[in-house]
């Protein structure tokens, strides 16, 4: 059975992303089980939200997380 995030976690989820984000390497420290096998998968809609998938061998984590954008300035 997939794990899911413990709200608790999506703190330490999102810092991995922005990690992700800067140096995308393939595998970043899961934040369910601190184990260096998570990978981060970009699903976003920009410029409506972010979407990402995060999966992680070591413990099984499968979620995704929304991160919602502001909508495009239309003046």
């Amino acid at each position: 059975m997939a794990a899911t995030l413990a709200p608790e976690r999506l703190g330490q989820a999102l810092a991995a992303i922005a990690l992700w984000r800067t140096n995308a390497e393939p595998a970043v420290t899961c934040p369910m089980c601190g184990a260096r096998a998570m990978k981060i998968t970009d699903q976003s809609a920009r410029p409506y939200a972010e979407w990402y998938a995060l999966n992680c061998d070591a413990c099984g984590l499968d979620a995704t997380i929304n991160v919602p954008m502001a909508p495009p300035d239309m003046s």
